[in-house]
């Protein structure tokens, strides 16, 4: 695997907007949806890349997103949004 540059991983608690940071996160899911899931990072990358995006959102590119099934994840553009 290759050696990854810097990043940080951001999310919510269930029934909140506090923005914290964390360690690390677990993804427990079925083997199609996690491809699918890496499949959203890869295409949001190259968006990113192509058009200087800003953010991409998984709710805005999956068919029948739901808040109550799904948990909505943001791929956020390092080179446009620089850390706090």
């Amino acid at each position: 695997m290759k050696k990854l540059k810097t990043f940080t991983v951001h999310g919510t608690a269930v029934g909140s907007d506090q923005r914290i940071q964390l360690d690390e996160i677990s993804i427990l899911a079925e083997p199609d949806t996690l491809r699918t899931l890496g499949e959203f990072l890869i295409n949001a990358s190259c968006e990113m890349a192509a058009s200087g995006l800003e953010h991409v959102h998984l709710q805005d590119v999956i068919e029948h997103f739901s808040h109550q099934e799904h948990v909505d994840v943001i791929a956020l553009n390092r080179a446009v949004i620089k850390p706090a």
